[in-house]
């Protein structure tokens, strides 16, 4: 369980190491979910994963220094409104709700930017994911705290 002051000086170092990686294999996944296997709610999972990893081998209040609850919640906002607007697009192009139109260049099929509107759409709903995980970590931690 996380600890006020977080893991061994092995396991930050780890984590300090191992954190970016995982961000940016979480961003490999988000821009290629239209070519390969993945999207926004894989990468997403991954950036919460790191988050959580970090507050494991950090400890809780040193996370939430850094990306707060509220910031949590806006970002989660964010997110959603941005999978909203993505998904609107095509009703104002004359199209039906969620159609991925080529309001956005399409590319050539293949490329990282050939999906139209739909790597927007993984873009927010990374944002979404993520920060929905994170929010529920905050939670159950705090109610874990209060518990004792």
């Amino acid at each position: 369980m996380p600890t006020e002051k977080g893991m061994s000086l092995i396991v930050r170092t780890v984590a300090r190491l191992l954190a970016p990686v995982m961000l940016l294999v979480a961003a490999y996944i988000v821009l290629h979910g239209h070519i390969t296997h993945g999207g926004g709610f894989q990468g997403g999972v991954l950036v919460s994963c790191t988050l959580l990893l970090l507050i494991i081998a950090f400890g809780v209040d040193y996370v939430e220094a850094k990306v707060t609850f509220n910031f949590g919640q806006v970002f989660r906002s964010a997110g959603a409104t941005a999978i909203i607007l993505v998904a609107l697009v095509g009703l104002v192009f004359g199209f039906w709700f969620f159609k991925n139109v080529g309001v956005y260049p399409y590319g050539f099929p293949g490329e990282v930017f050939s999906a139209g509107s739909l790597t927007l759409y993984n873009l927010a709903e990374m944002a979404n994911v993520s920060a929905s995980f994170l929010v529920a970590f905050y939670v159950l931690i705090r109610f874990r705290r209060r518990g004792k």
